[in-house]
């Protein structure tokens, strides 16, 4: 088949839908699928091998999170309406497909059987944002073959019904390899507990702070590691400043982020909310570290089995992660089971169980279409 993968971001920037796109085109390309990447010119960086670039982007703050706009200019996507002509893509696969405004110029021009990937779980619908996201669900759903959520928190919030399009649910397909390589034997001397993500009020490293203020007396050979970036590090920086329990890190490469994984015991990941999956975790379990997370719908959902009520806390109660966090502290066997289901659990992840399904998908809407 020949693919075309609509990433409505930056590339260069680091993000779990950048991480899915790369990994899956890769895939499909190392299996005999030609698979073009589209996305915005970056800012910055150099351009992802294999991608072709259309549109500048912007970034701004929205739902309490950093995301991007894109707009392409005339020139541009008549260039990119003739390549493709050329390229004659056999599916379009957009991701994020109501994220302004290139993927929805990009795929105009292009047309053809089309696959949406819709990463965010809805705000409140009665909201105008919310009430607006829904509107643009409902539009493409009405214009493509088939949609997919990364699992059932997305989908509650989607429209469904007569003309609109089949949804499935399908993990993002992401290579764990390099985090399962990252794994290194725990020496059980001295607790290791790790944050990695952006330093913003939806991801909870706030909640984490104080777990970790009620956390830390109970546990005075741990450390916790903050990583990250963005517009709570300050206070970050100012939490962490004269502490030997806790220290901040600049937001990693993705060397030094498997490397922190790899060597921790365990990861949290307090997000408020607006997670529909849980990279994050998926890649925690690979390493050999211990999940603890919010209870929001996505990360559930990653670790819904029978350590759920170990590893899930309610969001916005730093109580109850400082005890899930003193719990598995204090209790080496309960951490090594729960290591041992992470890994099979990670391996279900892995793009090498996922990306058969996306391809049988796709060749399903084709026979659809014919």
């Amino acid at each position: 088949m020949r693919i075309v993968e609509i990433c409505p971001y930056d590339m260069a920037r680091p993000g779990g839908v950048q991480n899915h796109v790369r990994d899956l085109a890769h895939w499909l390309s190392g299996h005999g699928h030609e698979t073009i990447i589209l996305a915005p010119r970056p800012a910055v960086h150099q351009v992802e091998p294999g991608a072709r670039t259309i549109g500048r982007q912007h970034l701004i703050r929205l739902h309490g999170t950093v995301t991007e706009v894109s707009l392409a200019m005339p020139g541009e996507l008549a260039a990119l309406k003739q390549a493709m002509a050329s390229f004659r893509p056999d599916i379009v696969h957009l991701h994020t497909p109501w994220t302004p405004l290139m993927p929805w110029q990009a795929w105009r021009a292009m047309g053809g059987p089309t696959i949406a990937t819709f990463h965010a779980t809805l705000p409140d619908p009665t909201s105008i944002s919310g009430g607006a996201l829904l509107l643009a669900a409902r539009y493409f759903l009405r214009r493509i073959d088939a949609g997919i959520v990364p699992s059932a928190a997305p989908l509650a919030a989607l429209p469904r019904g007569d003309g609109l399009a089949p949804i499935s649910i399908l993990p993002p397909a992401i290579d764990l390899a390099s985090w399962f390589e990252a794994s290194r034997p725990r020496s059980g001397q001295r607790l290791s507990v790790a944050f990695l993500g952006r330093l913003e009020q939806r991801k909870g490293v706030d909640v984490l702070m104080r777990a970790w203020d009620m956390a830390a007396p109970r546990l005075p050979a741990a450390r916790l590691t903050i990583a990250g970036g963005g517009p709570l590090q300050g206070q970050v920086a100012a939490w962490c400043e004269g502490r030997v329990d806790a220290s901040h890190m600049p937001a990693p490469d993705p060397l030094a982020a498997r490397s922190l994984f790899g060597n921790a015991d365990i990861v949290v990941a307090p997000s408020r909310y607006g997670e529909s999956f849980g990279l994050v975790l998926a890649e925690a379990m690979a390493a050999g570290a211990v999940p603890v997370a919010a209870a929001n719908a996505g990360y559930a959902s990653t670790l819904a089995g029978p350590f759920a009520s170990v590893l899930l806390y309610p969001p916005e109660e730093p109580e109850a992660l400082a005890n899930r966090i003193v719990a598995l502290a204090q209790d080496r066997a309960l951490r090594q089971a729960v290591c041992d289901w992470g890994r099979e659990r990670a391996r279900m992840i892995d793009i090498t169980a996922v990306a058969p399904q996306y391809v049988d998908l796709f060749q399903r809407v084709l026979a659809a279409r014919n």
